[in-house]
């Protein structure tokens, strides 16, 4: 078998980068040969970012939960599961963009990625 047949296109590389979260992202942030394509960085940094918002939604949540009332934090569990049904339904939507060759950028979370690693690269 060829290098070129054994090759992965760069469109299921970008998919995969979300399948693990943060974890999948940072590897193919600095995993060579993908370290170089544009299109491959672009998706891990965003399935890092996007990954860490729906951590620190997580923990938000669970803060919120533990200190209300039964009562109240039962009603906050059914909204967490909702939001956390939300940010799949997204996160299988990302995975979707990027496996049909797409650049969709997050609003406004994009941009905050973008400056990170901008600001990282820099230093």
């Amino acid at each position: 078998m060829s290098g070129e047949a054994s090759r992965q296109p760069n469109n299921i590389i970008a998919a995969v980068t979300y399948l693990g979260f943060f974890v999948t992202g940072i590897i193919f942030l600095y995993l060579e040969p993908y370290s170089q394509d544009d299109y491959v960085r672009f998706h891990a940094r965003q399935s890092i970012g996007f990954s860490v918002l729906w951590f620190a939604v997580e923990i938000v949540f669970g803060v919120f939960i533990a200190v209300l009332p039964h009562s109240l934090g039962a009603l906050l569990g059914v909204v967490q599961g909702l939001v956390n049904l939300a940010f799949a339904i997204f996160w299988l939507f990302l995975i979707y963009k990027a496996y049909n060759g797409e650049r969709y950028r997050i609003p406004e979370l994009a941009d905050i990625v973008d400056s990170v690693f901008n600001q990282s690269a820099s230093n």
